[in-house]
């Protein structure tokens, strides 16, 4: 199972924390980093356990059949019936 390594960094330019998300397989490849918004290490532990909440959220259920699309069958042509003419 992966582990994702995640370190918080203190932004000098705004006094906020950063989250930065690595690669399990290689640990120095960097693959997600989130802007300065967490005010302190708390938040942006909540911040990150929410991010992944969500994406977890949306995905399909492990038995859901993916919908298709059903072809839609074409209508058979009428016939056309010879036309009677009227006897005089």
């Amino acid at each position: 199972m992966a582990q994702f390594r995640v370190e918080f960094v203190l932004d000098e330019a705004t006094g906020k924390y950063i989250a930065e998300l690595y690669n399990p397989d290689n640990q120095a490849q960097l693959i997600a980093r989130t802007e300065a918004l967490y005010a302190n290490q708390a938040a942006a532990v909540l911040g990150l356990v929410q991010l992944f909440k969500d994406a977890v959220l949306n995905f399909p259920a492990p038995k859901a059949k993916p919908k298709l699309r059903k072809a839609k069958k074409k209508a058979a042509k009428r016939r056309k019936t010879p036309t009677r003419r009227k006897k005089k």
